[in-house]
């Protein structure tokens, strides 16, 4: 899987997550919030009976991502 600018801070978002419910996250464009982020949170042992939540501004880049990762 190609690098992206995101995986350097994956570990610390994912351990802000662990210790809390919540975070926020603030990159580029590009940068792989939407398409990397959730996949490794889907890997993490604190997500088990727990949803994400993506809030997505843009109607059709919503639909590519979920295409994407499906």
């Amino acid at each position: 899987m190609k690098a992206m600018p995101i995986d350097a801070v994956l570990p610390e978002l994912t351990g802000a997550l662990a210790a809390s419910n919540n975070a926020v996250l603030v990159a580029a464009p590009g940068a792989g919030k939407t398409t990397r982020v959730p996949l490794v949170f889907l890997e993490e042992d604190w997500l088990v009976k727990k949803r994400i939540l993506m809030l997505e501004p843009r109607r059709l880049a919503a639909r590519a991502a979920a295409g994407y990762m499906a």
